[in-house]
Protein backbone atom coordinates (compact mmCIF):
# COMPACT_ATOMS: atom_id res chain seq x y z
CA UNK A 1 0.00 0.00 0.00
CA UNK A 2 1.01 3.24 -0.45
CA UNK A 3 2.36 6.18 1.86
CA UNK A 4 -1.09 8.16 1.18
CA UNK A 5 -2.72 4.81 2.22
CA UNK A 6 -0.82 4.08 5.71
CA UNK A 7 -1.28 7.58 6.22
CA UNK A 8 -5.30 7.62 6.14
CA UNK A 9 -5.07 3.90 7.74
CA UNK A 10 -3.13 5.41 10.81
CA UNK A 11 -5.62 8.52 11.16
CA UNK A 12 -8.65 6.82 11.13
CA UNK A 13 -6.94 4.22 13.60
CA UNK A 14 -6.20 7.24 15.92
CA UNK A 15 -9.84 9.36 15.59
CA UNK A 16 -11.90 6.77 14.72
CA UNK A 17 -11.38 3.34 16.11
CA UNK A 18 -12.36 2.25 20.02
CA UNK A 19 -11.61 -1.31 21.02
CA UNK A 20 -12.27 -2.83 24.48
CA UNK A 21 -15.90 -1.85 25.50
CA UNK A 22 -19.39 -2.81 24.37
CA UNK A 23 -20.94 -1.58 21.59
CA UNK A 24 -24.66 -1.38 19.80
CA UNK A 25 -24.52 -1.17 15.88
CA UNK A 26 -26.97 0.18 13.16
CA UNK A 27 -27.99 -3.18 13.37
CA UNK A 28 -29.10 -4.00 17.07
CA UNK A 29 -25.51 -6.05 16.91
CA UNK A 30 -22.97 -5.71 19.66
CA UNK A 31 -19.26 -5.58 18.75
CA UNK A 32 -16.21 -4.79 20.97
CA UNK A 33 -15.03 -2.37 18.60
CA UNK A 34 -16.25 0.43 17.03
CA UNK A 35 -15.45 2.85 14.06
CA UNK A 36 -16.77 6.44 14.31
CA UNK A 37 -15.38 7.53 11.02
CA UNK A 38 -17.71 11.01 11.50
CA UNK A 39 -14.33 11.81 13.45
CA UNK A 40 -12.35 11.72 10.38
CA UNK A 41 -14.86 12.84 8.06
CA UNK A 42 -14.60 16.02 10.07
CA UNK A 43 -11.08 16.42 9.79
CA UNK A 44 -9.71 18.73 7.36
CA UNK A 45 -6.66 16.73 6.49
CA UNK A 46 -8.67 12.68 6.64
CA UNK A 47 -11.17 13.90 4.30
CA UNK A 48 -8.89 14.85 1.69
CA UNK A 49 -7.46 11.57 1.90
CA UNK A 50 -10.99 9.69 1.71
CA UNK A 51 -11.70 11.49 -1.46
CA UNK A 52 -8.06 10.42 -3.22
CA UNK A 53 -8.99 7.34 -1.75
CA UNK A 54 -12.04 7.07 -3.00
CA UNK A 55 -11.23 8.89 -6.32
CA UNK A 56 -8.56 6.12 -7.32
CA UNK A 57 -11.47 3.48 -6.16
CA UNK A 58 -13.51 4.92 -9.05
CA UNK A 59 -10.89 4.74 -11.30
CA UNK A 60 -10.40 1.06 -11.02
CA UNK A 61 -14.17 0.15 -11.85
CA UNK A 62 -14.26 -1.28 -15.08
CA UNK A 63 -17.27 1.73 -15.91
CA UNK A 64 -16.30 5.32 -14.25
CA UNK A 65 -18.98 6.84 -12.68
CA UNK A 66 -21.12 9.82 -13.81
CA UNK A 67 -22.15 10.34 -9.95
CA UNK A 68 -21.30 9.36 -6.70
CA UNK A 69 -23.90 8.84 -4.14
CA UNK A 70 -25.75 6.97 -0.72
CA UNK A 71 -27.44 7.35 2.01
CA UNK A 72 -27.62 10.36 4.71
CA UNK A 73 -25.39 10.44 6.63
CA UNK A 74 -22.64 7.86 6.05
CA UNK A 75 -22.28 8.83 2.26
CA UNK A 76 -22.72 12.76 2.83
CA UNK A 77 -19.41 14.04 3.32
CA UNK A 78 -17.69 11.53 1.21
CA UNK A 79 -19.91 12.35 -1.62
CA UNK A 80 -18.99 16.07 -1.25
CA UNK A 81 -15.29 15.45 -0.75
CA UNK A 82 -14.82 13.30 -4.32
CA UNK A 83 -16.88 15.74 -6.11
CA UNK A 84 -14.77 18.54 -5.24
CA UNK A 85 -11.73 16.89 -5.09
CA UNK A 86 -12.42 15.69 -8.98
CA UNK A 87 -13.20 19.04 -9.77
CA UNK A 88 -10.64 20.82 -8.33
CA UNK A 89 -7.47 18.30 -9.64
CA UNK A 90 -8.58 18.12 -13.03
CA UNK A 91 -10.37 14.33 -13.02
CA UNK A 92 -13.49 13.73 -14.70
CA UNK A 93 -16.42 15.79 -12.98
CA UNK A 94 -18.90 13.60 -11.21
CA UNK A 95 -21.86 14.47 -9.73
CA UNK A 96 -23.11 13.50 -6.13
CA UNK A 97 -26.49 12.46 -5.20
CA UNK A 98 -27.93 11.72 -1.34
CA UNK A 99 -30.77 9.55 -0.73
CA UNK A 100 -32.61 10.58 2.25
CA UNK A 101 -34.01 8.10 4.92
CA UNK A 102 -37.41 9.14 4.93
CA UNK A 103 -39.16 11.21 2.05
CA UNK A 104 -38.87 14.88 2.54
CA UNK A 105 -42.10 16.10 3.98
CA UNK A 106 -41.92 20.12 2.32
CA UNK A 107 -40.77 21.64 -0.72
CA UNK A 108 -40.45 19.12 -3.47
CA UNK A 109 -40.73 16.02 -1.52
CA UNK A 110 -37.37 14.50 -2.55
CA UNK A 111 -36.67 11.18 -1.71
CA UNK A 112 -32.66 12.02 -3.64
CA UNK A 113 -31.31 15.20 -3.21
CA UNK A 114 -29.98 16.05 -6.83
CA UNK A 115 -31.52 13.35 -8.35
CA UNK A 116 -29.55 12.60 -12.02
CA UNK A 117 -31.20 11.48 -15.37
CA UNK A 118 -31.86 7.70 -15.25
CA UNK A 119 -28.94 5.66 -16.60
CA UNK A 120 -26.42 8.11 -14.74
CA UNK A 121 -23.87 5.60 -13.89
CA UNK A 122 -22.75 5.82 -10.10
CA UNK A 123 -20.92 4.84 -7.12
CA UNK A 124 -22.64 3.82 -4.31
CA UNK A 125 -20.64 4.66 -1.08
CA UNK A 126 -20.91 4.32 3.08
CA UNK A 127 -18.63 5.01 5.79
CA UNK A 128 -18.75 1.48 7.58
CA UNK A 129 -20.11 -1.35 6.18
CA UNK A 130 -21.15 -4.30 8.49
CA UNK A 131 -24.39 -6.10 6.99
CA UNK A 132 -24.38 -3.91 4.26
CA UNK A 133 -28.32 -3.32 4.85
CA UNK A 134 -27.49 0.70 5.10
CA UNK A 135 -25.78 0.73 1.86
CA UNK A 136 -28.61 -1.37 0.43
CA UNK A 137 -31.05 1.05 1.35
CA UNK A 138 -29.39 3.51 -1.30
CA UNK A 139 -28.37 0.94 -3.72
CA UNK A 140 -32.44 0.40 -4.16
CA UNK A 141 -33.14 3.85 -4.43
CA UNK A 142 -31.41 4.87 -6.40
CA UNK A 143 -32.07 1.49 -9.09
CA UNK A 144 -35.96 2.81 -8.24
CA UNK A 145 -34.81 5.92 -9.75
CA UNK A 146 -32.92 4.67 -12.83
CA UNK A 147 -29.59 4.74 -11.83
CA UNK A 148 -27.24 2.29 -12.91
CA UNK A 149 -24.86 1.20 -9.84
CA UNK A 150 -21.09 0.68 -11.29
CA UNK A 151 -19.77 0.01 -8.19
CA UNK A 152 -20.21 0.16 -4.14
CA UNK A 153 -17.56 1.41 -1.91
CA UNK A 154 -17.15 1.68 1.99
CA UNK A 155 -14.54 3.61 3.75
CA UNK A 156 -13.83 0.46 6.00
CA UNK A 157 -15.52 -2.85 5.96
CA UNK A 158 -15.96 -4.48 9.42
CA UNK A 159 -15.81 -8.16 7.43
CA UNK A 160 -18.54 -9.00 8.84
CA UNK A 161 -19.80 -10.59 5.39
CA UNK A 162 -21.56 -7.20 4.02
CA UNK A 163 -19.46 -6.68 1.19
CA UNK A 164 -20.15 -10.01 0.29
CA UNK A 165 -23.87 -9.35 0.29
CA UNK A 166 -24.01 -6.18 -1.50
CA UNK A 167 -22.02 -7.77 -4.34
CA UNK A 168 -24.14 -11.00 -4.96
CA UNK A 169 -27.53 -8.86 -4.49
CA UNK A 170 -26.30 -5.92 -6.81
CA UNK A 171 -24.21 -8.06 -9.08
CA UNK A 172 -21.56 -5.17 -9.55
CA UNK A 173 -17.78 -5.03 -8.09
CA UNK A 174 -18.04 -4.29 -3.98
CA UNK A 175 -14.15 -3.23 -2.20
CA UNK A 176 -13.32 -0.80 0.75
CA UNK A 177 -10.73 1.48 1.16
CA UNK A 178 -9.74 -0.48 5.20
CA UNK A 179 -10.63 -3.27 6.57
CA UNK A 180 -10.85 -4.80 9.85
CA UNK A 181 -7.78 -7.02 9.30
CA UNK A 182 -5.55 -3.55 8.28
CA UNK A 183 -6.31 -2.52 12.56
CA UNK A 184 -4.46 -4.97 14.82
CA UNK A 185 -6.08 -3.39 17.79
CA UNK A 186 -9.12 -5.03 17.06
CA UNK A 187 -7.37 -8.56 17.06
CA UNK A 188 -5.37 -7.56 20.17
CA UNK A 189 -8.43 -6.20 22.08
CA UNK A 190 -6.74 -3.04 23.01
CA UNK A 191 -7.56 0.57 23.08
CA UNK A 192 -4.07 1.65 23.16
CA UNK A 193 -3.93 4.43 20.26
CA UNK A 194 -0.74 4.44 17.87
CA UNK A 195 1.58 7.77 18.23
CA UNK A 196 1.33 9.44 14.77
CA UNK A 197 3.46 12.28 13.83
CA UNK A 198 2.60 15.45 12.75
CA UNK A 199 2.76 15.77 8.92
CA UNK A 200 4.45 19.04 7.69
CA UNK A 201 3.13 18.81 4.51
CA UNK A 202 0.15 20.33 3.15
CA UNK A 203 -3.46 18.37 4.13
CA UNK A 204 -3.74 17.58 -0.29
Amino acid sequence: MNAAWEELRSLVDDKCLTVGQSYTLTTGRQSEFYFDCKRAMLDGKCLGLIADAFLDEAARLSRYPKAIGGLTMGADFIVAAVIQRAFETGKPLISGSIVRKAQKKHGAGNKIENELPKGTPIMVVDDVVTTGSSTATACDAFIAAGYDIVGIVALVDRESGGCESLARKYDCPVSAVLRKRDFPRIEQGRDDKPEIEESTESDH
